[in-house]
């Protein structure tokens, strides 16, 4: 069974899902998934993307099962490393995912974050996404490598390795010493051009050594629940990378 293994739902600052809806979604495609809620530490605007860890439990783990376990997406920032470790250990999650949202303190989904060349700010954030990843060593799981593709107004907007190939091989080697896995993310899985851009960049990771990833929808709703998660898997079995999850912080392989 594959997991879907980053969705939000109403922990999480920007989704309303219920679980119980993200479940039957679930149930009817016959995936397993991880829940992995936000928590980032001094995020600007008007938005707190943090929650209440032990109410979290409570109420989820009823819910725990063989096909449904209970994550977090932690944001990324030096200054909020320690808070962010602290908060983790006040709750057994199964699986931490680690994520850039913002570069210099400013939300990516914004342009006025795209004040330099594409050139620039994209190898600022690859940099920043090495270094802090190779920080937060309570990391299972690398987050969508690709986060800034979504909201950058460069024209294309995509990561190539013809352009910050040095950069990317940064991010992948780091993420090999550390022995955790990066996450395929499926949220931009709508446009094939999107695709065959971003499985360069695994394809280049399996080069490396690489022999593992997370597949995550990235659902804030129960329409995007398990999203491209076959088309996925598919995709990194020609690069011989086997989809994983996490369950007690300990990684487990997705059965066929």
């Amino acid at each position: 069974m594959l997991f879907d293994t980053h969705l939000h739902t109403k922990f999480s600052a920007d989704s309303d899902m219920l679980l119980t809806d993200a479940i039957q979604s679930a149930e009817k495609q016959n995936i397993g998934l991880v829940v992995t809620e936000h928590l980032d530490f001094d995020y600007p605007g008007e938005d707190l993307f943090e929650f209440d860890p032990i109410k979290y439990m409570n109420e989820y783990l009823p819910y725990r099962s063989d096909k449904l376990y209970l994550g977090i997406e932690v944001g990324m920032q030096e200054h909020t490393l320690i808070p962010s470790k602290k908060f983790i250990e006040k709750a057994p999650f199964d699986q931490i995912i680690c994520s850039i949202h913002l570069l210099d303190g400013e939300d990516l989904y914004y342009k006025s974050c795209y004040k330099q060349d594409k050139q620039t700010t994209y190898i600022n954030y690859l940099s920043a996404m090495a270094k802090l990843i190779a920080q937060h060593d309570f990391a299972n799981i690398l987050g969508h490598i690709d986060y800034i593709c979504r909201y950058a107004p460069y024209s294309p907007a995509d990561i190539t390795l013809d352009e910050f190939g040095e950069a990317v091989d940064i991010v992948w080697k780091t993420v090999l010493d550390k022995g955790i896995v990066p996450e395929l993310n499926t949220r931009r899985f709508d446009n094939i051009n999107n695709i065959k851009l971003l499985l360069k960049l695994y394809e280049r990771y399996a080069a490396l050594g690489g022999k593992y990833v997370s597949l995550g929808s990235d659902a804030h709703t129960k329409e995007n629940i398990g999203f491209k998660i076959h088309e996925a898997a598919d995709f990194m079995e020609q690069y011989n990378l086997k989809p994983v999850y996490f369950v007690n912080r300990q990684m487990q392989l997705c059965k066929s």
